[in-house]
């Protein structure tokens, strides 16, 4: 293929700020409602999350004619079938990736991978030096924070530069948001992130329990999904298709 896609990464190294689930949910959004032709390559050894998870929804599938009807409005709306998902460690990735695509029929505009939680696994720094970009949740926690602030901080400082890296953007954004928590602890966090150069997005992610609910046994309204866009209300009140046209407008814009 002439085209070659974008590679982006939601990760972090702190667990439960939702890595897995906005890489499926910007996956999805991208693949199923904004025109962008994705590839999802899982590299959560061992979890496999995003494997499992659409192992489960294709059985789900299966059993649900509701789903399949809804299978069917998608396709005959997008013409797209199901994003393709690769299962590959760090390692081989980007050589499980380059096959693919050179396999596949049409071109791709976008592959996202799902990172381990931690850059102690071999080839998980190798590889995020040559994404294109990374996007990094942040939650107004001490401790997320000062891991996700030294995380940036150090894929900034060691492979923007680097000519050998094709890295070229870091970016966070807030997640988790919780209405409760007062403003200003946000406006302090915000503070530190402009002293270390640090980019943040402007879309905001609230805390809904939705985020981690999956396709019903006995059907129902669509949240995460490998197989389906979240709801358009859904993703409307917790600004997930706003976030994922700021990724779009970020990666292409400044190719």
């Amino acid at each position: 293929m002439d085209k070659k896609p974008y590679y982006i990464s939601v990760c972090s190294q702190k667990g439960g700020v939702g890595k897995s689930t906005f890489t499926v949910l910007l996956a999805s959004l991208l693949h199923y409602r904004l025109g962008r032709r994705v590839l999802v390559v899982d590299c959560d050894f061992p979890q496999w999350s995003i494997e499992e998870q659409r192992r489960r929804e294709l059985e789900i599938l299966d059993r649900v004619d509701g789903y399949k009807l809804m299978m069917i409005r998608q396709f005959k709306a997008t013409g797209r079938k199901i994003w393709p998902l690769l299962a590959a460690g760090p390692t081989t990735a980007l050589k499980n990736v380059e096959e693919f695509l050179a396999a596949a029929a049409e071109p791709y505009d976008y592959v996202l991978f799902d990172l381990p939680g931690t850059t102690a696994i071999p080839g998980v720094l190798p590889l995020i030096a040559q994404l294109d970009r990374v996007f990094i949740p942040l939650k107004a926690d001490k401790i997320v924070m000062e891991s996700s602030i030294t995380f940036a901080r150090t894929l900034t400082e060691s492979f923007i530069p680097n000519k050998y890296a094709r890295i070229r953007g870091v970016h966070l954004f807030w997640s988790m948001i919780d209405a409760r928590e007062r403003t200003s602890l946000y406006a302090e966090y915000e503070q530190a992130l402009m002293r270390f150069r640090l980019p943040l997005l402007h879309s905001r992610i609230p805390q809904r329990a939705r985020f981690g609910r999956e396709l019903l046994p006995g059907g129902g309204p669509v949240s995460r999904s490998t197989l389906f866009a979240p709801e358009r209300a859904f993703a409307a009140e917790c600004s997930l298709e706003v976030l994922a046209r700021e990724v779009c407008t970020i990666t292409e814009e400044q190719a």
